[in-house]
């Protein structure tokens, strides 16, 4: 079931990111490698305590994104999307928003940990990811919901990013555990 669901053609990213953060991400954790987690991982998304990082392919500019937060597991992958990651995230502040890089929230999307503190699963989805940087043709859709922890899953990695970066072989991405925030050093 769907909580809220929110739709914009211009959300901003720069340096290829946008994020989720929460409000203890500064403060209390850090995580300097998130982005060379998604080149060694599974090419779209990472996370740790209070943040998720994604990748998109637009360098600088304008990428449509629909968010939504459910109370519980989407029941399927739309194979309309090119490539479709999920990834745990830990919030310890009950409140995790989207940020455009440089720190700009996005209050309209609403808070992406609707449960309160815990753990939360975010299915990443995009296509048109290699049309980067053409204003509008790179399409997003983050969808979360409180879930336990559990490896990283790649449902599809089928753009020139994640077929150059995503490798099948390799173990999927661990949650990062918040009471250890270095424990991301141990997945690489």
């Amino acid at each position: 079931m769907r909580l809220t669901r929110w739709t914009t053609d211009r959300m901003f990213v720069s340096y290829s990111q946008y994020y989720l953060q929460g409000m203890e991400f500064l403060d209390v954790y850090g995580d300097s490698d998130t982005v060379e987690r998604i080149f060694a991982g599974n090419s779209l998304a990472a996370g740790g305590p209070e943040h998720l990082t994604v990748r998109a392919g637009t360098h600088t500019g304008w990428i449509s994104l629909t968010t939504e937060q459910r109370v519980d597991a989407p029941p399927t992958v739309d194979e309309g999307w090119e490539t479709v990651v999920e990834v745990s995230v830990f919030s310890s502040s009950g409140m995790l928003r989207l940020f455009q890089w440089g720190g700009e929230v996005v209050d309209e999307a609403g808070n992406f940990a609707t449960a309160g503190p815990g753990w939360y699963r975010v299915r990443a989805h995009t296509r048109g990811r290699d049309s980067g940087d053409a204003d509008g043709a790179e399409e997003h859709l983050l969808i979360s919901w409180p879930a336990p922890p559990q490896a990283d899953v790649v449902h599809r990695a089928d753009d020139t990013f994640a077929r150059s970066h995503y490798d099948p072989q390799r173990p999927a991405g661990l949650p990062v555990d918040p009471d250890d925030p270095a424990s991301f050093l141990d997945l690489k």
